[in-house]
């Protein structure tokens, strides 16, 4: 009896230890974009910010590539004018997240706070990367301590109608695309805000106006 008492303690003790050991990997982590404006005319510009909630306890973050995917054919990225936080995760001590070289580099680089590049190859993926200062052991805080975490703002150019809805969307699944624990596991996370940003055609009081000023300038040409 005393045997198989210990025997079940011991099965306890195990799956105590298991969950002890996974409680800083749980909760859904969130990526959020917000900012984008319902509508913009060509020649406009619009801009979209991209933030990180880790959710309850999720530490050991090693790589963190969040994409970000836009009509190319409507917009023109603006990395001169969009930025990046050069750390993240930060809480005073323990590892944290680095901007990747690609996005201005981490906290002391003097290219730190550019805005990420597009993605080699590509002309409508930008790849929003950090990098934790602990490869092997991640991130060591979470969103929890520290609130909702700003990675960066990316800027585009309005530059024709298309179909009159100009998409931009978060992506987890686009090539570069990951985020990687500790010890070699992947997460997902919760994508919230992708949208498409309505570019109308010129507006009828425009067209209006300059049919009334041909009138005009017909009429002058006649008196």
């Amino acid at each position: 009896m005393r045997k198989q008492t210990k025997s079940i303690l011991l099965r306890w003790g195990l799956v105590f230890l298991v969950v002890l050991g996974t409680a800083g990997q749980v909760g859904a982590m969130t990526i959020a974009m917000t900012g984008l404006a319902g509508k913009a005319e060509v020649a406009e510009q619009i801009m979209v910010n991209v933030s990180l909630d880790t959710g309850p306890g999720l530490t050991g973050i090693t790589l963190l590539s969040i994409g970000v995917i836009f009509s190319d054919t409507q917009l023109a990225y603006r990395k001169d004018l969009s930025s990046t936080s050069s750390y993240a995760l930060y809480g005073g001590r323990g590892a944290y997240l680095n901007a990747s070289s690609l996005c201005g580099g981490g906290f002391g680089s003097p290219t730190a706070g550019s805005g990420c590049s597009l993605r080699v190859g590509t002309t409508n993926q930008v790849n929003v990367d950090f990098i934790s200062t602990d490869l092997i052991g991640g991130t060591d805080y979470t969103s929890d301590t520290l609130g909702l975490v700003h990675l960066a703002t990316l800027v585009f150019d309005v530059i024709a109608e298309g179909d009159g809805l100009a998409e931009v969307e978060l992506t987890l699944t686009a090539p570069g695309n990951v985020i990687a624990l500790a010890g070699g596991a992947t997460w997902t996370a919760d994508l919230v805000g992708s949208a498409a940003v309505a570019v109308p055609e010129p507006t009828t009081a425009l067209m209006l106006a300059g049919g009334l000023v041909g009138l005009g300038l017909s009429g002058r040409r006649r008196g």
